[in-house]
This record gives structure tokens, sequence and C-alpha cells, in this order.
């Protein structure tokens, strides 16, 4: 593919099931052709076995990024959430006008079927002092355009340090409340994960986080 039409934009894999083989690939032909208006490049994939390959590429992908990127690191701040699939088509360009307005190297891979997206972002976290505002600054940006949309900043992982301080603007203060509640009952003394779920701050995310090189 990148050397008879250049490196892709984007890749989707699409899979179809039914109660029978005959009707998911006439599912996958009709998907196939109602593509043809907008000119990408599809391939139909017949098998299991001949899928595997693009299940690697699709497993791989962050590994590559970890692995054999010199002097920098992946950042997983920002990488978890979900908006409706119908307001793809407005959102995601906002979505990328925020990313570029702070110069990152970033990919982004997920589940468009359920509008569920994870951004691993490139930094170079040896300055701690720059890393920190990108971090505090955009991850804001992100959860801010993701809430007006009415999305939710996680989709399958939790929410941890780093979505800790939005677990308010996301739930509501009532529900937030009832975080609060659960906690001090069944750890008064606060010794179980400090800082996570409730009584987040960015502060506190941000000293906790790992800036080394």
């Amino acid at each position: 593919m990148a050397l008879t039409g250049g490196i892709p934009k984007l890749v989707m894999l699409v899979e179809f099931a039914s109660d029978s083989e005959k009707d998911a690939m006439d599912r996958a032909r009709d998907a196939q052709k109602s593509l043809a208006e907008f000119k990408v490049r599809t391939k139909l994939i017949l098998s299991d076995e001949a899928a595997q390959k693009y299940w690697v590429i699709r497993r791989e992908s962050f590994n590559l990024l970890r692995h054999h990127v010199q002097g920098m690191r992946t950042a997983p701040f920002i990488d978890d959430f979900v908006v409706k699939p119908e307001v793809l088509a407005e959102f995601l360009p906002r979505l990328y006008t925020l990313m570029n307005k702070y110069k990152l190297l970033y990919t982004i891979a997920g589940h468009v079927g359920d509008g569920n997206f994870h951004i691993i972002p490139l930094m170079k976290l040896g300055d701690p002092d720059s890393a920190r505002k990108v971090i505090a600054d955009l991850g804001k940006e992100v959860y801010d355009l993701v809430f007006e949309y009415k999305g939710s900043m996680t989709g399958e992982h939790n929410d941890g340090l780093v979505r800790g301080p939005y677990l308010e603007q996301m739930y509501g203060r009532e529900v937030y409340q009832l975080f609060v509640k659960t906690k001090q009952i069944f750890d008064p003394q606060n010794i179980f994960n400090p800082g996570k779920k409730v009584n987040a701050s960015m502060d506190y995310m941000l000293n906790h986080l790992d800036f080394k090189k």
C-alpha cells in the first residue's frame, strides 16, 4: 500500500458477522461498494488466517511507538475517551486542531464503531515544566471538548491519577459526592490510593507522574 499509494492517513478494520457466511460476505461487499465514491482503497479479507496480519499491525502499533522512537516517551494522558459515533465528523476536526496547537507527535487508534479513541502523544519528558504544562493544559481542553459533546473521558480504562481531577466535572457534584461517601465508608483513614477517584487535584496528579527521560 505504501509503495503504490503512499503512506495511508487512516487504516480502518471492519468485521461483519451474521447467521450465515454468505450473508456476512454480502454485507461486506455492500459496504465496499458504498465506499467507492470516496476513492478510498479497500481490501476484502476472506478468511481468519488472512486477517491476522492486519490485527497484528493494530496490536503492535503502540509497541512500535514505545520501542523505536529515540529521545521521546509515550504519554497516554488523554487516551481513552468516548463520544457518540454520529458526532465524529464534527468532533474529530476540532480535536485535531487542539492537538496540533501543541505541536505534538501523536497517534490515534481505537474503536470507531462505538466512538472510543486512544490518543498516544510522544513527548520529551526531560523538561518536567514543559511536560506538566502540556498535560495540564491540553488535558483540560480535550476533556472540555469531550464533555461538550456529552461524551465520557473513560471508555475502557480506569480514571487513576490522570483523570481524577475531572471526575466532578464529568459526573456532576451529586454523583461525585457519592464517590466521596463510598470512600469514607470503606477507607476512613484514606490509606488506599489517596488522591485517586476522590480528592484528586491537578497538583497532586502532576507531582506524582514520572517525568524521567
